[in-house]
C-alpha cells in the first residue's frame, strides 16, 4: 500500500529517525543568535547565494554525519554569505 505522500506523487527520502530526546531550552541569547542566523540565511537565499537541493548530495551528506560521530570536525559544511 502507498503511503498518502506517494499517493499525492510527492518525492519522498529515507531519513533516520530517533525517538523523543530531552533537549535544554535556549536561553534568550541563544534564541537571539538563531533569529540572526536564520534572517542571515533568508537575506542569502533572496540574493540568488543558495545552492538547489539535491536528494543525492543530501542523502550522502546526511549519512556522512550519522556514520562520523560526535566529535569529527564538519569541514565539508560550506561557509556563510
Amino acid at each position: 500500500m502507498a503511503s498518502k505522500t506517494k499517493a499525492q506523487g510527492r518525492r519522498t527520502i529515507m531519513a533516520p529517525v530517533t525517538t523523543m530526546e530531552e533537549i535544554p531550552v535556549q536561553s534568550e541569547q541563544e534564541r537571539a543568535e538563531l533569529t540572526t542566523s536564520l534572517k542571515q540565511a533568508e537575506e542569502c537565499i533572496k540574493a540568488g547565494n543558495a545552492v538547489d537541493y539535491d536528494p543525492k548530495i543530501f542523502k550522502d551528506r546526511l549519512i556522512d554525519i550519522y556514520r562520523r560521530g560526535k566529535h569529527q570536525p564538519f569541514d565539508d559544511v560550506p561557509a556563510a554569505h
